[in-house]
């Protein structure tokens, strides 16, 4: 690939990244309302350390909601951090998946590292203190990805939910934390990635070796078709969090969110269960009893 090529190529996969998060956040948020399930506890609220919630007071209603929203942030920071969902869920794969996503948090530390040697930090300490962060990110993401890909393929229990694009997607980013870790450990690799990410704010063709110019094209391509793929969950789950698991609010008549849901329950019903006749609107399902129920 030439330089102008290379060029081109990563500034490709960026745009097409922005564009398609862009047009994943946009298809969330143009989606109906969700179910309004009390799922308790929720992270902002005071009383969920013994799984309480607001209704267990008299006249709630009546009342302002008490929010507490460090609650959120404390339960942000054990997801991203420790994984702690898949640790109780999934001992197992919590062992692949805790390095690969560590991995992946310190590749995009190291890229914000970059951006600012480029953008004002002086000094060629700073890039090579960037060797760090790079190298242990590259390790952990070829650990991580190695892990998850033989647990995917082999694992009986994970094969049904592991389609093509998932052992793809692990290998190629196996393949990417190698290329990083070696970057990382060439003597002057971090150098050479500051002057590239110069010239590549700036529009140069790109001067690099092939070592490097391979661990860019193949970021690059990560990032292209990232957002078709479940890694989206890195912003996704604002939508199924906050606006989806932990949204309480109470149905105030009259308000936006009051004619939001009476316009879902007007929705029909297109499939079809024991307890559910398809060709009915969603309030003629919650408004009738199930036809096996009928005269019980």
């Amino acid at each position: 690939m030439s330089q102008v090529a290379l060029l081109a190529w990563i500034w490709l996969g960026c745009a097409v990244f922005v564009l398609g998060c862009a047009f994943r956040a946009f298809r969330y948020l143009r989606a109906p309302d969700h179910l309004r399930w009390d799922l308790y506890p929720v992270a902002h609220d005071p009383r969920r350390d013994h799984g309480g919630s607001h209704l267990e007071e008299k006249d709630w209603w009546t009342k302002p909601r008490k929010t507490n929203p460090l609650g959120e942030v404390l339960v942000m920071g054990e997801e991203i951090l420790l994984l702690l969902g898949v640790f109780k869920n999934n001992r197992r794969l919590w062992w692949g998946s805790l390095p690969f996503h560590w991995g992946l948090y310190l590749m995009v530390a190291t890229t914000l590292g970059l951006l600012a040697a480029v953008l004002g930090v002086p000094g060629a300490w700073w890039r090579e203190l960037l060797s760090l962060p790079a190298a242990a990110g590259g390790g952990l993401l070829a650990l991580g990805s190695l892990v998850l890909l033989w647990m995917r393929a082999g694992d009986p229990r994970l094969r049904p939910y592991t389609t093509p694009l998932d052992l793809m997607n692990l290998a190629l980013l196996a393949g990417l934390g190698v290329l990083s870790l070696a970057v990382a450990l060439t003597p002057g690799g971090m150098d050479l990635a500051s002057l590239a990410v110069g010239d590549l704010l700036r529009g140069r063709p790109l001067q690099v070796p092939a070592l490097l110019a391979a661990q860019m094209a193949t970021a690059a391509l990560f990032l292209g078709y990232l957002p078709a793929t479940r890694m989206i969950h890195f912003f996704s789950k604002y939508f199924t969090y906050h606006l989806v698991r932990w949204d309480d609010r109470p149905r105030v008549p009259g308000s936006a969110l009051d004619r939001r849901l009476a316009a879902a329950l007007n929705f029909g019903v297109s499939w079809a269960a024991p307890h559910i006749q398809t060709g009915h609107t969603w309030v003629e399902v919650a408004s009738n009893l199930p036809a096996g129920d009928k005269g019980k």
